[in-house]
């Protein structure tokens, strides 16, 4: 009867500790420049979510003024930069027409398809020439005006890979071009050359050297027409400097080291610059973090890295930086090698890392708010294409606020009977209490013996 109501007890355990939901300890006002419109808002993450929400950052919740749980885009913050593209237009079938002996003109129509072209191609598979072309162009094939008067297509192979046989264009909303080559056919010297020698036995007695001419006329495989698209893309992730709690140095003589034990808040860290007053030095320099093994807790190695220093005249170079994944931790090592070299004076540590940030659709005239630090919370799975769908096309993220953090007013969690079943007083009481009861079973066994 008592290990029935013992596995009964462990039962209803799980089951009620399953009704209770994610508490988040803090919450903020989303502050927005411009809530009467739709908008694709971006939060920056400052230094008290950071001091707060979970590594992965797996309890940041935002809700707007119904509760309403609204999807959101976590990404790390990067600079913008606006790149154009080329992009192939398409025409119809081209025209070819001789003028005199050694001129053409090449004649080419748009699609009703096809966007304003912006420039072309002259693809040939000839090597070594150089052609001039007049570009003119119409909007209705009637009237034309001139866009380029003079561009040069050329190939330098035989004295160095150098070649151009693009064309680009002003800004036209023609759809009809001509592309005029007054001379068309190169005259060039033959490779081979004819030698005559006029001999009297032994004795050369005339020698006559003669250089055929070759005409060389441009062959044009197709014209390959374009257009470009501007468009905003992603460029490099930014880098911050995060103010650290505080940082202390301590020498161990034994080893011949400098421990330098760093005091975070859980900031996302790749990196961390050592000023030093030491004007010339080079040091072998780890980067540590705690991990814990069972009961004891002990130095893993994260990142290596050769400090230096040389200031000497007109030569001032520092290297003191060493770089490591990226990390959200409250405490690091640093561990400087001296060997048989005196201490470094640290003046100073600078933290850097990147940052992050919310992206998300606000609806018009809707409040929103940022809660994070439940203790337990399962990353969120949230469906994120309409975001990252108007950042590839280049829409701009206005940027919002956070507002003052304040700590939610919760009902008492209760007693957490998941952490009790994964503590060693439960497992202790439990080995404990069975022992009872296989003791119990023994004595009742052994009386009725």
């Amino acid at each position: 009867m008592m290990i029935k109501l013992i596995l009964l007890f462990c039962l209803m355990l799980p089951s009620a500790r399953a009704e209770e939901g994610a508490l988040y300890r803090f919450s903020r006002e989303v502050v927005s420049p411009d809530g009467a419109q739709q908008n694709l808002l971006a939060i920056p993450l400052d230094a008290a979510v950071y001091a707060a929400s979970h590594a992965d950052f797996s309890d940041l919740r935002l809700f707007d003024a119904a509760g309403v749980e609204t999807p959101y885009l976590l990404q790390k913050i990067a600079g913008r930069k606006t790149v154009v593209r080329r992009i192939p237009s398409h025409g119809e079938k081209p025209g070819l027409q001789t003028i005199g002996r050694d001129s053409i003109v090449i004649s080419l129509d748009l699609t009703d398809a096809s966007p304003n072209i912006d420039g072309f191609k002259v693809a040939t598979s000839q090597r070594d020439f150089e052609y001039s072309l007049q570009v003119q162009g119409s909007e209705d094939g009637r009237n034309w005006h001139t866009l380029v008067e003079n561009a040069l297509i050329f190939d330098y192979s035989r004295f160095m890979p150098a070649a151009n046989t693009e064309v680009a264009l002003p800004a036209n909303r023609d759809r009809h071009f001509k592309i005029a080559i007054a001379q068309a056919v190169e005259t060039r010297e033959a490779d081979l050359m004819e030698l005559s020698r006029t001999l009297q036995g032994e004795t050369e007695l005339q020698r006559s050297e003669k250089t055929s001419l070759q005409r060389q006329p441009l062959h044009v495989d197709r014209i390959e027409l374009w257009h470009n698209r501007t468009e905003t893309v992603t460029d490099a992730e930014q880098l911050f400097d995060y103010a650290l709690t505080g940082f202390s140095v301590s020498q161990d003589a034994e080893r011949k080291t400098t421990l330098i034990d760093i005091q975070a808040q859980n900031q996302p860290l790749t990196g961390f610059t050592l000023q030093v007053a030491s004007p010339n030095f080079s040091r072998r320099a780890e980067v540590q973090i705690p991990q814990r093994q069972g009961v004891e807790t002990r130095m893993q190695t994260l990142a290596q890295a050769d400090l230096s220093a040389l200031h000497f005249q007109d030569i001032h170079r520092d290297d003191t930086r060493i770089g490591f994944a990226e990390q959200r931790r409250q405490n690091y090592r640093i561990v400087l090698y001296n060997q048989d070299n005196p201490p470094l004076s640290i003046g100073n540590i600078i933290a850097s890392g990147p940052g992050y940030q919310l992206v998300f659709l606000a609806q018009p005239g809707q409040s929103y708010q940022l809660r994070y630090g439940a203790d337990k919370a399962a990353k969120p799975s949230y469906d994120t294409l309409p975001m990252q769908t108007l950042l590839s096309a280049g829409y701009q993220t206005v940027a919002a606020g956070l507002g003052p953090e304040i700590g939610a007013a919760h009902p008492a969690a209760g007693f957490d009977w998941l952490q009790l079943l994964n503590s060693e007083l439960f497992l202790g009481l439990a080995i404990g209490l069975m022992v009872l009861v296989l003791g119990w079973s023994l004595y009742k066994v052994a009386k009725k013996l």
